[in-house]
């Protein structure tokens, strides 16, 4: 699903009105009308506090305020600015309400503190998309006393305080109202898609209100949200009829001595993918930990006599790779004497999806001018720290900056970048970025990264684009640790439990349970 800017908002709005002919008053009549709907059928309320401002996110609560009193609710209406200063739509709206609704006269944020518990339900409807920096004096005041009243919030649109997207890097988000609910009218807006701005949206229910498909779904938004749907539209094709070769054959080059576990996670991970052969190379002196852990794959010593990858590795692991629909490497890879030359003929020799993780991203921050080499599709998988040392920047500026912090470095060396962590964000060299919502803290876990490693290469190897592969790979893996928290405190979850559900979750898929 599409997620939007205030202002591609804005020019939505602005071109259904201007050029396709939809009045500003029938939208809001209509934006109105869908958020009182969902506000009877999800809390069936007697009474209803809708707190307004002065703009058309206003215009939206008086057309719910009039819904809500149309519909038997006892309603109170919240002025925090005079009905003068009401203008165009949000005027006219104003007008129609009931005359009881109209001799509302403004409120303090002290006297709203005080008049809230006479509800039991609250319409937060004062401030829309253009909010500009953090609220202060009475809307701060307001905010705060909306949030200390205890009682269920429906957002109209967006929480008030809550921006169209997030702050510049460096600027601060400002008090905003915590819903429970949020309708948000035609497309979801970025900052609620990203933390900390998740955390205050609630439930969120995307509402149309006769936006044109084409203005919803144009190129010119380069932001999605992979949602339970996008996911099970990305499903590679299983046919009946297929064999082992059918579905590919997936390499996992990793371990190293005291690191090994990291290789057989993805390498099991790679099992579970869809993918029908998986293969797991190594330094020779590994086989007996490797050998042990390991039933499914086919094992490939690689000789040498140290436990670790190096230049002595290079051809075995080329040919192997030849052999393969897509390559996995850095699971447990060490930063050992030698083995940034074996990553570097790595990265210069194998011509299949590459997906690198782990002490992987770390050797090639010293070297990413060789991803200029790469002769095929790359996929790189840093959490925050790893990003960090890739890109030269601090952990902090990484995470401040998650939406955009790979946009230049996927475009200059045409890669895909999944920046993991919550709300993972998968970037591409064309600047298209897309929000993954599943997955827990049960993730921040030693190993988990290598599960995720050993999926996203096993969906490449089913010939899947890097970009499908790392979006269906990333939802998979956090949708897996939400089937989990269902069963288990996300403190004990550890990654070996994911490969335990994967199956679970992959049916969950495939048959449409959520």
């Amino acid at each position: 699903m599409k997620v939007v800017t205030a202002a591609q908002m804005r020019r939505i709005d602005e071109v259904t009105i201007r050029e396709r002919g939809v009045a500003g008053s029938v939208l809001m009549d209509r934006a109105g009308r869908e958020v009182a709907r969902e506000a009877i059928e999800r809390f069936g309320p007697d009474a209803v506090a809708v707190v307004a401002g002065k703009g058309n996110n206003a215009g939206d609560g008086f057309v719910i305020a009039r819904e809500l009193a149309a519909a038997g609710v006892h309603v109170g209406l919240f002025l925090l600015r005079p009905a003068a200063e009401l203008r165009g739509d949000a005027r006219g709206a104003f007008d129609a309400m009931p005359a009881e609704l109209r001799a509302a006269e403004p409120v303090t944020p002290g006297e709203l503190e005080r008049r809230l518990p006479e509800y039991d339900l609250i319409i937060d409807a004062m401030l829309g998309t253009g909010t500009r920096g953090p609220l202060a004096g009475e809307w701060a005041a307001a905010v705060a006393a909306i949030n200390g009243s205890g009682l269920p919030v429906v957002a109209v649109d967006i929480p008030s305080g809550l921006p169209g997207e997030p702050p510049a890097p460096g600027e601060a988000w400002g008090p905003a109202v915590q819903a429970t609910l949020t309708v948000t009218i035609g497309r979801p807006k970025l900052a609620m898609v990203v933390e900390p701005g998740v955390a205050l949206t609630g439930r969120v229910v995307v509402v149309s209100i006769g936006f044109p498909p084409d203005l919803l779904n144009s190129e010119e938004i380069t932001t999605e949200l992979t949602t339970l749907e996008a996911a099970r539209g990305l499903l590679p094709a299983r046919p009946a009829s297929g064999h082992k070769g059918t579905f590919g054959r997936v390499l996992v080059l990793g371990g190293s001595e005291g690191m090994s576990g990291a290789a057989v996670m993805a390498a099991r991970a790679a099992t579970r993918s869809g993918a029908g052969l998986v293969y797991v190379a190594y330094p020779a002196p590994l086989g007996p930990v490797i050998e042990g852990a390991l039933l499914e794959p086919v094992k490939r010593p690689l000789g040498g006599e140290r436990p670790w990858f190096g230049p002595e590795h290079v051809e075995a692991a080329l040919a192997e790779a030849a052999q393969v629909d897509a390559v996995a490497l850095g699971p447990g890879l060490g930063r050992r004497e030698g083995t940034a030359e074996f990553l570097a003929a790595m990265l210069r020799g194998v011509r299949q999806p590459l997906v690198i993780d782990a002490d992987g991203l770390n050797l090639l921050a010293e070297r990413p001018d060789l991803l200029a080499e790469r002769p095929g599709p790359t996929i790189l998988t840093p959490h925050p720290g790893e990003a960090a040392t890739l890109l030269g920047r601090t952990i902090g500026e990484v995470q401040a900056d998650r939406l955009g912090a790979f946009v230049d470095f996927c475009a200059r060396w045409n890669v895909v970048a999944v920046l993991k962590g919550a709300q993972t964000i998968i970037t591409d060299a064309a600047g298209r970025r897309w929000i993954n919502p599943s997955g827990n803290t049960g993730l921040a876990k030693g190993g988990s990264g290598d599960v995720l490693t050993g999926l996203v290469a096993g969906l490449a190897a089913q010939g899947m684009s890097a970009t499908e592969a790392a979006r269906l790979g990333v939802f998979l893996h956090g949708f897996t640790a939400d089937l989990l928290a269902e069963r288990m405190s996300v403190r004990a979850l550890i990654a070996g439990d994911l490969l335990g559900a994967l199956g679970e979750a992959w049916l969950r898929l495939e048959r449409g349970g959520g």
